[in-house]
């Protein structure tokens, strides 16, 4: 008898962890989406998937970046979002037109920055309405 509690004593000083089971409770799910909009599945159709939309609105904005350089900043800004639409693009089925756009953007983009340069040296009268010419 005596041993017996000995080696109980001596398996715990060994470090031997006493085995402890506790329940785990799974915590409650918090979420302030309706659980009927979770269980829905998004199917998208088949046809246009979003790079090439990407891909054809990025050389959109580059054919408006290369129309619209004279007016500087706009046309700064669509040769920026032409160029970011196109990269985007450059993954898809529709990669064409991203390189078209990409191209278009950044053509518009140098544009308005030579534009906007020489406005800015005054090799051009970029204010027409306050000039001598108008009177």
């Amino acid at each position: 008898m005596e041993g017996e509690l000995f080696n109980a004593i001596q398996k715990q000083e060994n470090g031997a962890p006493a085995e402890v089971h506790h329940e785990v409770k799974p915590s409650p799910e918090f979420s302030f989406v309706p659980p009927e909009l979770l269980k829905k599945e998004t199917v998208r159709p088949q046809g246009f998937c979003v790079r090439e939309k990407c891909a054809v609105v990025g050389a959109v904005f580059g054919g408006i970046a290369l129309v619209s350089w004279v007016v500087i900043l706009f046309g700064i800004l669509a040769a920026i979002a032409g160029i970011a639409l196109s990269i985007v693009g450059l993954k898809s089925k529709s990669s064409k037109y991203a390189r078209i756009g990409l191209g278009l953007s950044i053509f518009g983009l140098v544009a308005a920055f030579l534009y906007a340069f020489a406005a800015y040296q005054g090799m051009i009268n970029y204010n027409y309405f306050t000039s001598d010419f108008w009177g």
